[in-house]
């Protein structure tokens, strides 16, 4: 048997929902032979999973930003993936793009579950011949998912305002909810450089800083005070989170950092494949989402929004956090860590 997993876009996706989707996979089907197919750097990921038999890296190149440009190269995508047999496709991704390319494969007779673009292919080259598509569709998921997973329409809900997902963050809500699959959700990697060494003292704390994300929401305003306060307490910073450094390595370090100070970005879920413990600066995310360790409190009213867009006039007010309300936290976090030791 030969299974195929699609989870194209954002690394801390291809980290929280396609790398434990592959170990359920790997549980329920010990001798298939499963593959992944994801994007740039998630590539890289995956390929230090050990239950993983062949990565399809999809370069930059391959997906190009503007539809009419990526549509034939998914067509070419599609036949590539056809040639190889899959008795099952798995698209989990939710992005537009990703669902289109399940839908091409799904026109094809491909055996495709999990998500895909409602409308048909025929039906989407007609579209944007005449203009029908707006912006707006290709932004809104639930105008444009169809699903096999049984309960995917609760992924368009505020699922974290009910009080029955309120403690769930959002790999379990999503792989053990919205998809079914009932088996225990494993984010971990063991399968790093773990010869990585930091130029510091053994005693000292080890604090890594990732302060950016690709958007607005996840832009910390005051890293640089920060990390010098930090540094004066005595801990020993390092932020090189740049796509420079390979992944085993990158993990090789977050496994021997003592704790991530981040936004709501790739990186915390980095850490969490290798046991580091994070301080999130969650913005208009509800820390439960995220499922940190420590998170900065709430102060504003409308802090847990969880929208991309901010309708105050200081835009994303919540990610106003001071550096020096932070390293108090993070010096807590450490006192009571040696109190459990």
């Amino acid at each position: 048997m030969k299974i195929l997993l699609l989870r194209m876009m954002g690394l801390g996706d291809v980290a929280s929902i396609l790398l434990p989707a592959a170990k359920i996979m790997r549980q329920l089907y010990p001798d298939a032979e499963l593959d992944v197919m994801t994007f740039n750097v998630g590539a890289e990921l995956m390929g230090l999973m050990p239950e993983i038999d062949k990565v399809h890296m999809v370069t930059s190149e391959q997906w190009p930003s503007e539809m009419q440009e990526a549509l034939p190269r998914f067509i070419d995508l599609a036949e590539y993936l056809a040639y190889e047999e899959y008795d099952q496709i798995i698209n989990l991704d939710t992005w537009f793009m990703p669902c289109v390319l399940a839908r091409c494969l799904k026109d094809m007779g491909l055996p495709i579950a999990g998500n895909y673009l409602q409308m048909s292919m025929q039906e989407l080259f007609s579209s944007l011949l005449t203009f029908e598509i707006q912006q707006s569709y290709v932004q809104q998921p639930w105008q444009y998912i169809e699903s096999t997973f049984p309960n995917m329409a609760q992924w368009f809900e505020r699922w974290w305002d009910k009080p029955e997902y309120a403690e769930m963050a959002y790999p379990q809500f999503y792989l053990n909810q919205c998809c079914q699959f009932p088996e225990t959700i494993d984010i971990s990697l063991d399968n790093f450089d773990k010869t990585v060494t930091f130029p510091c003292g053994e005693r000292q704390r080890v604090i890594a800083l990732s302060t950016s994300g690709r958007i607005a929401s996840k832009q910390y305003p005051y890293k640089d005070e920060l990390k010098r306060l930090l540094e004066d307490e005595g801990y020993y910073v390092w932020s090189e989170f740049n796509g420079e450094v390979s992944m085993d390595v990158t993990l090789g370090r977050l496994a021997k950092t003592d704790l991530l100070i981040t936004v709501a970005t790739a990186t915390q879920w980095l850490a969490r494949l290798v046991d580091c413990p994070s301080y999130m600066i969650t913005g208009p995310l509800p820390p439960s989402i995220l499922g940190a360790e420590v998170s900065a409190e709430k102060h504003i009213d409308c802090q847990y929004c969880a929208q991309s867009k901010c309708h105050l006039d200081t835009p994303f007010a919540c990610m106003d956090i001071k550096p020096d309300l932070i390293v108090q936290q993070v010096k807590n976090f450490f006192n009571d860590k040696d109190k459990v030791q």
